[in-house]
């Protein structure tokens, strides 16, 4: 049997159905405001980690972007229940983590979890686009780490995909002192 690959591999930018869970409620209306921009019609927020599983469960998404520092549940909680062994085909939902707090062991600990991508406050539309667009070529498979299914990512971004064309680079968040 083949290792499963990302749910958004392949899909076009106008097709996603996008989830945002965040308790910030600014940051809902800034993402809205900019995937909107970028053509994305179908547009769901959580306010937290349970509230987006919640909302997987009735119908799971084609990506996700999630804050790390959210309460009740944070990240990296919310990323564990996600990709836990069990969850399919849910758990290959891709997810980029928001952090506002780019230390090495946030980034480890989220790439751990079963983060796809992860970017660093603030955000902007530029870096946003890229993170979408290695996320839609990214056909890196999962393998089951333990109890929860993650792709593998190596800190310095050899395996990241390589870009579009038609998306300017960003600095790259993993390359962290």
């Amino acid at each position: 049997m083949a290792s499963p690959i990302s749910t958004a591999f392949g899909v076009s930018l106008r097709d996603l159905d996008i989830l945002i869970v965040d308790d910030n409620a600014q940051m809902h209306t800034l993402l809205r405001t900019i995937l909107r921009g970028f053509g994305i019609a179908e547009i769901r927020q959580a306010r937290d980690g349970t509230a987006g599983l919640a909302q997987i469960a009735e119908r799971a998404p084609t990506l996700i972007i999630s804050d790390w520092e959210m309460a009740p549940m944070n990240g990296g909680e919310f990323l564990r229940r996600l990709r836990r062994v069990g969850g399919e085909p849910s758990c290959f939902v891709p997810v980029i983590v928001l952090t506002a707090h780019a230390s090495r062991d946030i980034i480890e600990e989220a790439f751990n979890q079963g983060a796809t991508q992860l970017l660093v406050k603030p955000v902007t539309p530029a870096n946003l686009l890229q993170r979408i667009s290695w996320v839609l070529e990214d056909d890196r498979p999962f393998e089951q780490a333990g109890d929860i299914w993650r792709q593998e990512m190596q800190l310095g971004g050899a395996s990241k995909p390589k870009p579009s064309p038609e998306v300017r680079p960003a600095s790259a968040v993993w390359a962290v002192d």
